[in-house]
């Protein structure tokens, strides 16, 4: 009998052809759903595909259909399609999770300032309404930011995900004159295990501020869920509050990195070597590049080295029904790609179709 994606015990994780953009949706084990980063393109609205063929299938989580919205960073590409969020009475509620999480300007709650410099967020002309639905969502939300707070008493083993970023005024000091350079930092770094399968995704962050939090210095907060209902009891604020969580390099050195999504879209000004040194096996297995194809000068190069033995490992993909052996893997060519964590082999499973809807059919 084969079981539909919603009643294995795998994790999906979606990452959408928006062009130069993010959106990833994971969905775990026990059903529920993650959401990162908003963005869309003209052709394609994840939101869309989302609300019709995955968020109703979805158990929810108490009462929300999904866990969490993380929104890496208030750069226009990466939240093109945030007004989809705004509650709508009878239409929208599907996407009201029970976390909304993303870098901010609210002051209480806080335990150490963490407010945006505002001036220094840098989005092309017009751009200013997305700015403000995105003010607007985490209005009446409370801090600190957090992953979930676990309390099930169903376990699944092997399963966590943790939320690493340096507060935005410590950004301001590691980049104090580059803007891009700023706002990129400001990224929410998500790292997420199952079984033998991991998965890094670190939004635009730049390799000094990812150094920064591998090396845990100053402005660093951790947040840290383990699905483990023992475990919450002994670690009650671990998804709350920087405490004893264990350190980004520890997670990677200790269980090595299946995936990898390249930091700011694959281009040369993301790449760290930081990175890859805190990584065991030196590298991860696969790059994943969330991209356009690249058709002027001024769109910058993808790093040659995620395209190479030097950038991963290595592994064997399935490319509209072909396996080929890849070290990354695109969006450029019109492909939306699907991984499945079964949480057991050394390798995950990797999907790539130009139909998303060809993927649903994957268990």
């Amino acid at each position: 009998m084969k079981y539909k994606w919603y009643e294995t015990l795998n994790t999906y994780i979606w990452i959408f052809n928006v062009g130069r953009g993010l959106a990833i949706f994971i969905r775990t084990p026990l059903n529920h759903g993650i959401l990162y980063d908003l963005g869309c393109s003209d052709y394609f609205k994840p939101i869309e595909f989302l609300k019709e063929n995955i968020i109703p299938k979805l158990d929810k989580y108490n009462g929300f259909t999904l866990i969490q919205i993380l929104i890496s960073h208030p750069h226009a590409d990466h939240i093109l399609d945030i007004k989809s969020l705004i509650p709508v009475e009878g239409e929208n509620l599907l996407l009201y999770p029970a976390l909304h999480t993303c870098p901010h300007d609210k002051t209480e709650g806080s335990a150490e300032p963490e407010v945006i410099n505002w001036d220094r967020i840098k989005n092309p002309e017009g751009s200013d309404e997305l700015i403000e639905v995105y003010k607007t969502l985490y209005a009446n939300r409370n801090l600190p930011l957090q992953t979930i707070e676990y309390k099930l008493t169903r376990s699944v083993p092997n399963l966590e995900y943790g939320l690493f970023y340096i507060r935005p005024p410590v950004v301001e000091k590691i980049h104090p004159a580059n803007d891009q350079d700023y706002g990129n930092g400001i990224s929410l770094v998500i790292f997420f295990r199952y079984g033998k399968h991991t998965l890094l995704i670190p939004g635009d962050i730049t390799p000094s501020v990812l150094s920064h939090i591998l090396e845990e210095r100053e402005g660093l907060e951790k947040r840290y869920t383990v699905f483990d209902l023992a475990h919450a009891r002994e670690h009650p604020e671990w998804h709350c509050k920087t405490s004893n969580q264990p350190s980004l390099k520890e997670l990677l050195s200790r269980y090595g990195l299946s995936i990898l999504i390249a930091p700011h879209h694959g281009l040369e000004s993301g790449f760290s070597d930081d990175l890859y040194s805190a990584c065991k096996r030196g590298k991860p297995d696969l790059v994943v590049i969330s991209d356009k194809r690249h058709l002027r000068e001024i769109d910058g190069r993808i790093d040659w080295r995620y395209q190479s033995e030097y950038g991963a490992n290595g592994m064997y993909v399935d490319i509209e029904g072909k396996r080929k052996f890849r070290y990354s893997v695109s969006t450029r060519e019109g492909h939306h790609i699907l991984i499945i964590f079964r949480g057991t082999g050394r390798y995950p499973d990797v999907h790539l179709n130009k139909s998303p809807d060809e993927l649903l059919n994957l268990s």
